[in-house]
């Protein structure tokens, strides 16, 4: 039997499906003599602490820092039942093949449940960048051995065993130095730099000082017609700023209406502006966030649909472009299209032979391990979500708009002296739009950022201004202005600077801004992101090395050596085991700083003096310890409450009926929750009946 281990239950089906006729089976189906079965993302991960050693599992210095001599592994409690079917289907099988995802997660995957089973049987790897029947057939036929990936192994145990150590030792530290019990604060080896560059926007921000400066804009007529020039001094950084308003009002009264003056030259210049590559996933990301306000998990998830749904190819790639081989079939993927206007389909289709070689690179592609992200050229069978269709529209148009010739604009600029003052006046006439008609306009809104630039006249430019010619003053204007901050970060704007600084990879940099969010060192206002006070306190006690996105873009590019065999991923490992010792150090000889944030659930509505916290059981009152004996079991009349439903009755409110509640009996009921009584306990309100207390549902409450 071979044996073939997807990463999630779609994946199997479309390969199964792709084999021939199936026959289901608890876990996974048959086809013939193959079996396909699936994980649910990671079945197996590294051990937690106390299964090294059971002192461990308590938080204190005397088991920092924790260095396991041999890494352990486990299963995942929520997904055991399926880890069992998979690894009696290894034992049975002859040959494996390993088809999980085609990248360092994904290698990840797939080795953890291998190496737990201990079978040795031979392993051949499915490499899919698509899921297409067309695309698992020749990915089948094509398949090495996954020895031919033991590189991609290495670095991806080597990222998993050192996010472990750093993250778990710094994590424990720095919460036993300065947190607050039940509040941990949460330290990563990506994370934390990737807030350091978060903070230190806000910080600069909060810092700025405005400086006023003015302009002078002064309207000239020419024989052709009237345009606006901007005043200049002979500076050459930021020329057109004048310092005081009383030099501006000098300026101006030198140049009343009526002054003469000329054009002292004109400048034209034609250029072009090539069409952009192909979208890997972080451009898409930061376009979806630029065009369409998601955020990058958001972006994320649509691409992931979209791969599932067969339409676009797989999302977490670096790679701009695609290989040869995929640059046979884009003719086939153009004539799918359904975006631009059919002129232009048929324009990009008459030109592939000169359009493709500049988005064609095999080396590119094979260092990214899969080419850029483009449509598949099937068409959906349903109607697509709002969030999915404006990324598939997005991915689509970049396809187009990169098959496209440059294109081609004529930049003006025009010099006017009056009075001895000079002038400049700037525009740009879009000759030939080339690629850019097959993408959508980008409204003013959706630009992010502050632009502290001068301006510039982009007024219309009459044509037929000559050099020479005679003009005169027909109105002035002073423009009081100030600098600006620099513009708080999105999505887009971080993870562009997550890029360039070389923190996580394109299939983790949602996932880190979704950790940060979490724990609450920072949060969503409107687009933009901003750090929060713990986030901020935190960096402040941190040494300078945990935060740095320098050494962690460093770490990075080791892995990424590791990965193509340059680097040796023990001497690696034993840098991070020397910088875990180093920043335990550094924790152990601090000063405590208590370190938390107001509760979220907000003020103890029975004592008016503690914050609501959140623990494993419930939620309860911050001066228990007091004596205040307010709380709200998570679990009532056998019904789990949710956060939303607990802070509706914190706000003194009745929740909406809750279905499913359990009686001592057995018997299942419906109601509303309510807080009743002096005490302040949970009471059930019924549509009906009397109010019953919901008291005696609830445990004996322990110590926390």
């Amino acid at each position: 039997m071979r044996l073939i281990i997807a990463e999630k239950p779609s994946v199997a089906l479309d390969i199964a499906h792709t084999l021939g006729q199936t026959q289901k089976h608890e876990g996974y189906v048959t086809v013939g003599s193959d079996a396909i079965t699936w994980a649910y993302g990671h079945l197996v991960t590294l051990a937690s602490p106390e299964q090294y050693d059971p002192t461990w599992k308590t938080w204190s210095w005397a088991t920092l820092p924790m260095l396991p001599d041999r890494f352990q592994l486990t299963a995942i409690p929520k997904t055991q039942a399926q880890l069992k079917i998979v690894l009696g289907l290894m034992t049975q099988a002859d040959r494996i093949v390993n088809a999980c995802d085609s990248d360092r997660e994904g290698e990840s995957i797939f080795r953890l449940i291998h190496s737990l089973s201990g079978v040795k049987k031979p392993v051949d790897r499915l490499w899919l960048s698509e899921n297409t029947p067309a695309a698992i057939r020749k990915a089948l036929a094509s398949m090495k051995p996954a020895k031919a990936y033991d590189d991609l192994a290495k670095a991806a145990l080597a990222r998993a065993q050192a996010d472990w150590l750093v993250g778990l030792n710094a994590t424990r530290a720095f919460s036993l130095r300065h947190g607050q019990p039940g509040q941990p604060l949460s330290v990563g080896r990506v994370q934390t730099p990737t807030l350091k560059i978060i903070v230190d926007r806000d910080l600069e921000i909060g810092a700025f000082k405005p400086i006023p400066y003015w302009e002078l804009h002064v309207l000239f007529q020419a024989p052709a017609g009237d345009y606006t020039g901007i005043w200049q001094s002979a500076e050459r950084e930021h020329p057109a700023r004048i310092l005081t308003e009383a030099q501006a009002n000098a300026i101006g009264q030198k140049v009343p209406p009526g002054t003469p003056g000329h054009i002292d030259r004109v400048e034209k210049k034609q250029v072009s502006v090539k069409a952009p590559f192909l979208f890997n996933l972080n451009d898409l990301q930061k376009e979806a966030n630029r065009r369409l306000g998601l955020t990058a998990q958001q972006t994320l998830d649509a691409a992931q649909s979209l791969y599932d749904q067969h339409l676009t190819s797989y999302p977490r790639t670096e790679a701009r472009v695609i290989t040869t081989d995929i640059a046979k079939t884009v003719s086939s993927r153009l004539a799918a299209l359904t975006v631009g206007s059919p002129a232009l389909r048929a324009q990009a289709q008459a030109e592939l032979t000169h359009r493709l070689p500049r988005i064609v690179n095999d080396a590119a592609v094979a260092k990214a391990g899969h080419y850029a992200i483009i449509p598949t050229g099937h068409t959906p069978t349903t109607a697509l979500s709002a969030r999915d269709q404006g990324v598939y529209d997005l991915i689509a148009r970049r396809f187009l708009a990169a098959l496209l010739p440059p294109g081609q604009d004529e930049r003006t600029t025009i010099w006017t002296v009056a009075t001895g003052e000079r002038f400049k006046t700037t525009g740009t006439v879009v000759l030939d739009p080339g690629w850019r008609a097959a993408l959508t306009p980008v409204k003013d809104s959706e630009e992010n950022g502050a632009n502290d630039a001068d301006s510039e006249a982009e007024s219309a430019i009459p044509p037929g201004l000559r050099s020479g010619e005679a003009v005169s003053v027909l109105d002035t204007d002073i423009k009081k202005k100030e600098t600006k901050p620099p513009a708080r970060l999105t999505d887009a704007s971080l993870l562009a600077l997550m890029e360039k600084y070389g923190l996580g990879t394109s299939a983790t940099r949602a996932r880190i801004l979704e950790v940060l969010l979490t724990r609450e060192y920072i949060r969503r206002q409107k687009k933009t992101l901003v750090s929060t006070d713990k986030g901020q306190r935190l960096l402040r006690v941190l040494p300078e090395t945990l935060q740095s996105p320098d050494l962690t873009g460093a770490w990075e590019a080791r892995l990424e050596a590791i990965a193509e065999a340059s680097d040796d991923p023990r001497a690696f490992l034993g840098d991070i085991r020397q910088f875990t010792q180093d920043v335990v150090d550094a924790a152990r000889h601090q000063t405590g700083e208590g370190i938390h944030m107001p509760s979220a659930f907000g003020q103890c509505p029975l004592c008016k003096k503690g914050e609501i916290r959140e623990s494993p059981k419930g939620w309860g009152c911050s001066e228990w310890k007091d004596g205040c004996r307010f709380m709200i079991w998570k679990t009532v009349a056998g019904k789990k409450l949710t956060a939303t439903q607990v802070k509706t009755l914190l706000a003194g409110k009745t929740t909406a009926v809750i279905k499913g509640f359990k009686s001592k009996a057995g018997k299942s009921f419906d109601a509303r929750l309510k807080l009743d009584g002096p005490d302040g306990r949970v009471a059930f309100e019924f549509e009906t009946r009397a109010t019953a207390s919901a008291k005696s549902s609830q445990p004996k409450r322990e110590a926390r």
